[in-house]
């Protein structure tokens, strides 16, 4: 049997007050920058939102009925930071804090953070005064079988480094909310999950785009630098590295083409005339930049919804869309299936993302034309496509396509940009795709190639031959 229940922190320990790490559970691995990150957010939510709690996530037991005790089997990190903090604070633990490791790098940590807390005295003693611990808040999930917990817990974090990223990025933003507008956007928020998998359709969760489109294309600038977006990256660039305002109903816009008034001058025998294209403004078309810097609260909120309705507008079937957007995705969608590698998929969706939100549906049939002979000399290159090819292609070429998508002011230009990649052209003209026998390096490619081939017409029993000139078939 599992039990859901939502605790204070004081009220976790005396309803289980015999709390283990077991032997299997891996070591506690939270460094001093994860400690000073919680300090700094128990800071400003004190600052910001003293009367409402603060969510520290989910802890899941095991209720070991032959030991009399309930076994961490995820929760441990969270919980043994806070033991170390209220240690600090008031000099003894709460019966059920004092667990024992049997690891070696648990008790380097364990110092460590705990020598942290002591310099970071000023700062607790603070929050103490604020009585942060008697505003912690946990979801607390029991199983009284072992097996039901572990499947549980494999069953939540099998889905990969996003875990958790939209819990937690919702909880930190609704704290920044004026409470009348909280339960309307957390409910917003929601509808969208609820939506994605009830639909069965993990693309337009609100966790692959934070991970797989938006960290990507504000993350990967330039040619040296490219993390992998896992939690704490993420939660970093969407968490720590927002802004503040005073008032949490008025943000900066900045400048970029969705924020323009006027769109065209247009020269009359009276004078200049200012073409305005204002029209009702859609969720897709919020005067926000993908690259630009987000507010806390309302902000964050807004620039989600307008990147979420432009990821669900280019790949969710069931919206409707114009003669220009169609093609794009029938082209999409008959190259870019299950066979092709998912890492050239999600660079796909991060180029189509970032060139709609620089030109709208401007020439949109022939950038995928042109992403898609760009990115497809990584497939041909290679004979298994990982991630680190694609932070290769960025960091090798003349320069980031990211970047010019980003700032191009016109189509033409992220056209030029790869019109002129020589290295790309001669994967094509010179057999990239081919191994020392003159046969293609594996199935998967040359299944890609007779995808290109049938799209365009081209004679598939010719293939090898038809696709060196793959620049020219662009329309």
């Amino acid at each position: 049997m599992i039990q859901v229940n939502t605790y204070r922190f004081y009220d976790l320990y005396e309803e289980f007050p015999d709390l283990v790490v077991p032997d299997y559970q891996r070591a506690y691995t939270w460094d001093v920058a994860k400690v000073e990150e919680l300090i700094q957010d128990w800071e400003e939510y004190v600052a910001t939102a003293p009367i409402q709690t603060y969510y520290m996530g989910s802890v899941l037991l095991y209720a070991n009925t032959k030991d009399d005790n309930f076994q961490i089997i995820d929760g441990q990190q969270r919980l043994t930071t806070l033991a170390l903090i209220y240690y600090q604070l008031y000099g003894k633990l709460l019966k059920g804090q004092n667990v024992e490791y049997n690891q070696t790098i648990s008790g380097f940590n364990i110092a460590n953070n705990l020598n942290f807390a002591k310099q970071a005295t000023a700062k607790l003693e603070k929050l103490k005064e604020a009585d942060i611990f008697g505003k912690l808040e946990f979801t607390v999930i029991v199983s009284d079988n072992q097996d039901h917990a572990f499947a549980f817990f494999d069953s939540q974090n099998n889905r990969g480094v996003s875990l958790g990223v939209d819990d937690y990025l919702k909880a930190y933003h609704l704290r920044a909310l004026p409470e009348n507008l909280q339960e309307q956007k957390a409910k917003a928020w929601e509808h969208i999950t609820f939506k994605a998998r009830k639909e069965e359709n993990h693309l337009l969760d609100l966790k692959h785009l934070f991970n797989e489109v938006l960290f990507k294309v504000r993350q990967w600038k330039g040619q040296s630098h490219f993390p992998y977006p896992n939690k704490t990256e993420v939660l970093t660039e969407f968490q720590k590295n927002t802004y503040t305002t005073e008032t949490k109903t008025s943000f900066r816009l900045f400048p970029n083409n969705n924020n323009m008034r006027y769109h065209q001058l247009e020269y009359t025998d009276g004078g200049v005339q200012l073409i305005s294209t204002e029209k009702p403004l859609a969720k897709k078309d919020y005067p926000f930049a993908i690259r630009q810097p987000v507010y806390k609260g309302q902000n964050f909120f807004d620039f989600t919804d307008k990147y979420h309705a432009i990821f669900s507008f280019l790949f969710n079937a069931k919206e409707e869309r114009s003669y220009e957007v169609e093609k794009a995705l029938q082209f999409y969608n008959a190259l870019y299936t299950r066979d092709m590698s998912e890492y050239l998929r999600y660079y796909m969706q991060m180029c189509l993302v970032a060139y709609y939100d620089n030109f709208k549906e401007e020439q949109l049939f022939k950038a995928i034309q042109y992403f898609d002979y760009y990115l497809g000399a990584i497939r041909l290159e290679k004979y298994y496509v990982r991630q680190e090819a694609i932070k290769n292609s960025l960091k090798n070429a003349s320069n980031s396509l990211l970047d010019v998508i980003c700032n191009a002011y016109l189509p033409d230009e992220v056209f030029s940009f790869i019109n002129q990649a020589k290295s790309t052209e001669s994967i094509y003209v010179n057999n990239g795709f081919l191994n020392g026998k003159k046969e293609v390096k594996n199935n998967i490619i040359d299944r890609y190639i007779q995808r290109i081939c049938k799209f365009y017409n081209k004679d598939i029993d010719n293939r090898l031959v038809e696709v060196k000139s793959r620049k020219q078939w662009i329309v």
